[in-house]
């Protein structure tokens, strides 16, 4: 059976050509975008191995050395390799992750893979003894909707492997590591301490941290809507009631009117320890509500240089996704800026590619009613900016924006797309584009 399966995965797998990798372009006027996105294209494709090697087509995303992809930075890179025709390998390194959870593990899988197809032993010494982020089931959750949302590939919806993923997940996972019961899941205070970490920041420790109760939210959330889209409507909304609890309750007990800010962690006596960076999170999972966006994004200006690159990567798409575009023009060019310190890490190029696709140009797909908004976001530093051989769903897409007053979208897949065009103004206009046509309009 095992030989069964493992053959028709290899052939899912091949349905996506590796010869179409890398073939997204990026023009403009602007020389400093270009040389980014050149930068960051070639760059990203370095760390992409169609070999043999027994874990599969693969890319990096870990530490360069390492010959690894770990949760956290998967979920982060998962657009840019999108963009790059890596769709295929999004899919492998997935199904890796989520065929890994184990209750011998208290229900985690493995942090990080190898090119060897193994537990990175860096990371894990035995089930007892291992390193796992917490926040990492749900990032990979929210990682799942978005590859379905790219490619409108229903396995994402449907295949029992990630169901099982996130069922485990989203209830026996969340058990294993509440044991008061108070719905907030708690890093391990036993040795080792890094088997079972409250939060992504790995220097600070606690007993709950706030971005692990904001993937629980996400997670929530995005398999609600997985069952929405599955018309179980019953499990959906139960899951959507979740979900709200734990935002609810964020935006009350975590948040600190007087700072404006939310606090980062519990500690295990139960006082508080911020750490500001890791808000982006928040913004990231949507958990922010609108009216408390500003000053959240404010602080994070007060503390990027002082962050890592890892906490970077994250900045410049949240800017843009609110509205603040100069800002996040600013915070891209620097992290496409050949001073930056560890330029090199894996996921400061694939990030700055989602950032030009999202951020820039404001691209966000919905498989299943076959529809891509898009908003254009350019500054006055940018005229026009044209992402040609964008692949979505069954084919490609080129969008051009000029300035923040025109859009032309080209359809390049096997059938028609909704085009939704959202203006400056916030108002959205809507056209339908046959299969192999082009279209503008005025934003």
């Amino acid at each position: 059976m095992k030989q069964i399966l493992g053959a028709l995965f290899a052939l899912a797998l091949a349905t996506t050509s590796p010869g179409q990798d890398g073939k997204i372009t990026f023009t403009s006027d602007d020389p400093v975008l270009v040389k980014g996105f050149d930068w960051a294209k070639q760059q990203a494709m370095v760390y992409v191995h169609r070999g043999n090697d027994p874990v599969g087509p693969w890319y990096e995303a870990a530490l360069p050395g390492r010959s690894a992809f770990c949760m956290r930075d998967v979920s982060h890179q998962l657009v840019g390799a999108q963009m790059l025709g890596l769709a295929d390998i999004n899919k492998n390194l997935l199904t890796k992750f989520v065929a890994a959870i184990a209750e011998s593990r208290d229900w985690c899988g493995y942090w990080e893979i190898d090119k060897w197809n193994r537990p990175a032993p860096v990371d894990y010494q035995s089930d007892q003894d291992f390193w796992y982020n917490l926040p990492a089931n749900f990032d990979i959750i929210d990682a799942c909707l978005r590859a379905y949302q790219w490619t409108r590939d229903d396995a994402y919806l449907k295949d029992p492997v990630f169901l099982n993923f996130y069922e485990k997940s989203l209830n026996d996972y969340v058990k294993r590591w509440d044991p008061d019961g108070d719905s907030l899941m708690e890093g391990t205070k036993a040795e080792p301490t890094r088997r079972g970490l409250s939060s992504y920041n790995e220097e600070k420790f606690g007993k709950v941290g706030i971005d692990l109760l904001a993937g629980q939210y996400i997670g929530y959330r995005n398999y609600s809507e997985m069952l929405k889209l599955r018309g179980l409507v019953d499990q959906s909304a139960d899951y959507g009631r979740r979900a709200e609890k734990m935002r609810s309750h964020l935006n009350t007990v975590w948040w600190e009117p007087k700072a404006r800010l939310y606090h980062h962690y519990i500690r295990q006596d139960g006082t508080w320890l911020d750490d500001k960076q890791m808000m982006s999170f928040l913004l990231r999972w949507d958990v922010v509500p609108a009216e408390r966006a500003a000053p959240v994004l404010d602080h994070l200006l007060t503390v990027y240089q002082q962050s890592g690159v890892e906490m970077n990567t994250y900045y410049p798409l949240e800017f843009y996704r609110y509205g603040k575009l100069e800002q996040a023009y600013a915070l891209l060019v620097r992290l496409m800026a050949p001073e930056l310190k560890r330029r090199e890490y894996p996921e400061v190029s694939y990030a700055v590619l989602e950032t030009l696709a999202m951020g820039l140009m404001g691209i966000q797909p919905d498989a299943a009613h076959r529809t891509v908004t898009t908003t254009a976001r350019l500054t006055s530093a940018t005229r026009w900016a044209e992402l040609r051989d964008m692949p979505l769903f069954d084919g490609t897409i080129t969008l051009r924006h000029e300035g923040i007053s025109t859009s032309t979208l080209a359809n390049n897949t096997k059938d028609d797309i909704t085009w939704h065009v959202r203006g400056a103004n916030g108002k959205t206009q809507s056209r339908v584009i046959k299969s192999g046509e082009r279209a503008s309009c005025g934003n």
